[in-house]
């Protein structure tokens, strides 16, 4: 590939393509209207005027005005013939087809007209089509006009209705015929060919005679010693056609002009491919020289001298087209173009103006340098909810501020609200120190226009000096993100860190291996009436025993689920396992309740409710024995198709308990819309209620709300007695905690039934 210093400026692959469309161009001439257009241009500016060896009598206006009906007849015709004949003139080129006047009755004084001119007077042969250099004529001068006068074509071929080309000499019924052209420079021919016309002649300076003046003896020596094209010209001939950069022009001057140029010499077409060669050669150097940093000038440089020498060349009848040799160029640096752009934008923050991730990457090696990334939290959340271009004026106050911290280092800045810069390995020291001020500048709110707004900022720490650029960023990034979930103002990446991210990597195939090998297995947690301290009902809790890591914290593997789209398949696993088991306490005739933890975001599928009814069916499980409970409630209030999931599992006679009430995850709206059996308090207003007066306010009138709404209040979190005697007063109706039961096998629940739930240890 062509690089730009250590960047690629264009692949092999885009050039081998931009080479092999514009040859194709060149071969199928698909290029042509370009070389038109210059040629165009070349006619706009003609300059050359005509030598004046050749000048053109011509049946104009004024000649019409004067005969008789306005109809310049055979006998006119004659009367022209032998008016020019006296004027002395070299040749007459007769621009005329008398096939139609041959019945005319002064048809013998036009024969004997043109006999006396002998051979001096060229007869024109029309054609009925032309082609490249073969012509069909179906007319040629009657035989009567003797054979000495000469005869040639007046045919050519329009391109883009305009006159490019002109014959030299073409065959016609198997005779090789000279064009006008050819017979005007007095060219020998001896094989049909064609030409391009040279554009820069100024028709103005053609010398051009009325008829009438002629036939009245008006010329005087005008015509003496001179080619004479005898040919229409007034407004309303047919014989007028469009030459390149010019209006219509009578079809005379076209071969006055095809004349002038093959007196200066012979005219040669070279085609499409030295241009098309030396623009490839050119190119390629310029990408080469330098890294490809003077390409852009040398392309517009190249592009100039192809058609500059195009021009030159045509001046000195050599045609060659330039259109392929074009189209590369334009192919070419579109590419390099685009390439350069998508470069910069890779390296450049679009909002911030700033570097972003990718030129940190691909800087020398940090070395001893400390890497810092910092995030804005909820970002998303604040670009959805800033109005207009707000978004940008917020990154502009952040990026002032944390520019206090880097301290001349640069600063980085991607996408998503997340910003990098290095610490020199001798300000390490300083680096705590630099985060609490910045901590401290961003507990002042940002003002964007009306709106005052609060930003809070976690931050990474990469430390390490082993790895790419890229791994230390990426470390600093994990970090971050740490930070964030820990409501840290910053934490250091650690090698525990890359341990927990390899793991979650492979989250989905070690999820596999645990939900068949056993590793994934479901407790059960009792839950009891407050007032009889009798066991009414149990929690089926996921655990995992990982092999290697241990017991894996719930709240980790769980997350890390819903991260990977496995949550799904480890809802059904529990739920099947805590519908199989109630459906045992069923049928010992115990009427204990199941309740089952299940994500808000699985609400969105459509076949939940009847697997969960294929499963209640499958073990004969009453469905008013099963409870959903149910998490991050903001969810549900966004989605419509999770409140009707939630309707439709009421219906079906399956509890509904709104889980960590009091946590901001739910609210009073939410009670309204969803008729819940159930409110669970959260655990940790339950264990400080006994400290804490606002939290104590918290549980008691969240217990009365659920009473008043004709649900079931249900305390998590229950430690010891106290607690216990306290909710019994405040009238909770049910008790979930370790001075309770722990959660256990389902086969230590069956075997504890029996015992009181006061004697169990916490």
């Amino acid at each position: 590939m062509l690089k730009l210093g250590n960047r690629m400026i264009v692949s092999w692959r885009t050039l081998g393509l931009a080479l092999l469309l514009s040859i194709i161009v060149g071969i199928t001439a698909a290029g042509e209207p370009i070389d038109r257009m210059i040629e165009t241009a070349v006619g706009r500016v003609a300059w050359r005027p005509v030598s004046g060896e050749t000048v053109v009598v011509a049946i104009d206006d004024k000649t019409l005005q004067t005969v008789d009906n306005q109809d310049f007849n055979v006998a006119n015709h004659a009367q022209l013939i032998g008016a020019v004949d006296a004027a002395g003139a070299k040749r007459l080129f007769v621009d005329f087809s008398y096939e139609r006047r041959a019945k005319d009755a002064d048809f013998p004084k036009l024969i004997a007209a043109v006999k006396h001119m002998d051979d001096r007077i060229v007869l024109a042969v029309p054609s009925r089509s032309f082609q490249g250099t073969e012509a069909i004529v179906d007319n040629w001068p009657d035989p009567a006009f003797g054979t000495r006068a000469k005869q040639a074509c007046i045919c050519w071929e329009y391109e883009f209705w305009q006159v490019w080309k002109v014959p030299l000499a073409v065959i016609a019924d198997g005779r090789l015929l000279p064009s006008f052209a050819a017979m005007l420079a007095n060219r020998p021919v001896d094989r049909p060919a064609q030409f391009t016309l040279d554009y820069s002649y100024n028709t103005r300076t053609i010398q051009q005679y009325s008829a009438i003046d002629i036939m009245d003896g008006n010329a005087g020596t005008s015509l003496r010693g001179k080619d004479v094209i005898f040919a229409a010209a007034s407004t309303a001939s047919l014989d007028q056609h469009y030459l390149p950069g010019h209006d219509k022009v009578p079809g005379a001057y076209i071969h006055l002009i095809a004349g002038e140029a093959l007196k200066r010499g012979d005219p040669v077409n070279i085609g499409w491919l030295p241009g098309f060669v030396a623009a490839v050669f050119i190119l390629l150097a310029a990408l080469g020289y330098r890294g490809g940093r003077w390409y852009a000038r040398m392309a517009m440089a190249t592009t100039g001298l192809l058609i500059a020498a195009k021009i030159f060349l045509s001046l000195s009848l050599i045609s060659t087209q330039v259109g392929a040799a074009c189209f590369f160029i334009a192919a070419l640096s579109a590419n390099v173009s685009r390439t350069r752009r998508r470069k910069s934008a890779q390296r450049e923050n679009p909002v911030s103006g700033l570097p972003n991730f990718e030129a940190l990457r691909s800087q020398p090696a940090f070395d001893s340098a400390t890497i810092v990334a910092a995030k804005i939290v909820n970002f998303e959340d604040l670009a959805a909810f800033i109005p207009g271009d707000g978004i940008g004026k917020l990154v502009e106050q952040v990026t002032r501020r944390l520019q206090l911290a880097s301290q001349g280092t640069t600063l980085h800045h991607d996408l998503d609200g997340t910003f990098a810069w290095l610490v020199p390995y001798y300000q390490h020291s300083q680096i705590e120190s630099q985060l609490a001020g910045l901590a401290a500048l961003f507990n002042a709110p940002l003002t964007i226009g009306d709106l005052r707004v609060d930003v809070a900022i976690a931050f990474g720490v990469n430390d390490e000096f082993e790895g790419s650029n890229a791994q230390r960023l990426a470390a600093a990034l994990v970090a971050t993100e740490r930070a964030i979930r820990t409501r840290s103002l910053w934490t250091k990446y650690t090698p525990r860190q890359k341990d927990d991210a390899g793991w979650q990597l492979s989250f989905h195939s070690q999820l596999e291996d645990a939900l068949t090998g056993g590793d994934i297995w479901v407790a059960f947690q009792p839950q009891y009436s407050i007032a009889s301290h009798k066991l009414v009902g149990v929690e089926a809790l996921a655990r995992w025993t990982h092999p290697v890591r241990g017991p894996i914290p719930p709240d980790e593997f769980i997350l890390q689920a819903e991260k990977s789209q496995d949550i799904y398949r480890l809802t059904l696993f529990v739920m099947d396992q805590a519908v199989r088991s109630a459906a045992q306490f069923h049928s010992r005739g115990l009427r204990i309740n199941m309740s089952v933890n299940l994500s808000a975001a699985l609400l969105d599928h459509a076949d939940l409710v009847g697997t969960i009814r294929v499963m209640l069916t499958a073990h004969h499980l009453p469905p008013e024995l099963l409870t959903i409970e149910i998490t991050e409630t903001a969810q549900i209030e966004n989605s419509r198709h999770a409140r009707q999931t939630l309707a439709q599992l009421r219906r079906a006679g399956i509890r509904l308990s709104i889980d960590d009430y009091g946590t901001g995850q739910s609210n009073l709206e939410y009670l309204t819309e969803i008729e819940a059996d159930e409110i669970k308090i959260d655990k940790r207003f339950v264990m400080t209620m006994r400290d804490s007066q606002r939290n104590f306010e918290v549980v008691k009138s969240t217990i009365d709300l659920a009473h008043r709404l004709g649900a079931v209040a249900v305390a998590e979190g229950i430690e010891n007695a106290p607690t216990m005697a306290l909710l019994e007063q405040l009238g909770c109706d049910v008790g979930q905690g370790y001075h309770l039961g722990k959660p256990q096998l389902f086969s230590e629940l069956l075997a504890t039934l029996s015992s009181p739930p006061h004697s169990r240890s916490a």
